[in-house]
């Protein structure tokens, strides 16, 4: 086995132990038990544990956030400097997560764990990987929502970011619930009712906040 391919196959077990066992439970001496290869193989890719985590998260993440932004990036481009159509906004920022849901269902499992995961720099380590992606989407809303005041902005993209990693790391809830009837390999009609639900909400008139009388 070359380089590279040992790489590989320490990022894909890595992956799927962290992702069953969680981060802080795996070692790397079992994630490279698993791999057939030396512990020094670590330290020779990615210098420490730490490395290892990161370089796991790049590989899946990177790919998905230019997908996200490249499909934004056409539909303004289409929408000549005017305000991109907010189903389509929410189309570039959905769509390549459900693919990619299908596509790598470990890793989606450890987004869960990482996003639920009680130590705070775990979890700060994956949502920094979104950082980017969320200041572009908020832009391309802003155009949308010019009048918005931006406390209102922030939370209504917090509420539309929790249904959609909500549909994606735990889909297989909803399939058990339902006895089958809905799943997430239904990718379209998915898509279609999460652009749907959260263009809705992102639309919903502004509710004034009233004093309670005491």
């Amino acid at each position: 086995m070359d380089e590279k391919d040992t790489k590989e196959k320490i990022m894909d077990t890595a992956e799927r132990l962290f992702a069953q066992d969680g981060i802080k439970e795996t070692s790397v001496r079992e994630i490279t038990a698993k791999a057939e290869t030396h512990l020094a193989s670590v330290n020779y890719h990615f210098g420490s544990k730490d490395g290892l985590i990161r370089a796991v998260l790049a590989r899946r993440t990177e790919p998905l956030n230019r997908e996200r932004l490249r499909l934004l990036e056409t539909f303004e481009i289409e929408a000549k400097n005017k305000p991109v159509d907010l189903e389509l906004i929410l189309y570039a920022l959905f769509s390549p997560s459900i693919k990619f849901c299908l596509n790598f269902p470990d890793f989606m499992q450890l987004a869960g764990r990482m996003l639920s995961e009680p130590d705070k720099e775990i979890r700060r380590v994956f949502v920094s990987q979104f950082e980017d992606v969320f200041l572009r989407f908020k832009a391309a809303l802003r155009k949308s929502f010019s009048t918005m005041p931006e406390k209102e902005l922030l939370w209504r993209m917090h509420f539309l970011a929790g249904a959609m990693i909500h549909t994606v790391t735990n889909h297989l809830a909803i399939e058990s619930l339902s006895g089958g009837l809905c799943t997430l390999s239904e990718e379209k009609e998915v898509l279609e009712r999460l652009i749907g639900f959260c263009s809705a909400g992102l639309r919903a008139p502004i509710r004034t906040e009233r004093r309670r009388k005491s």
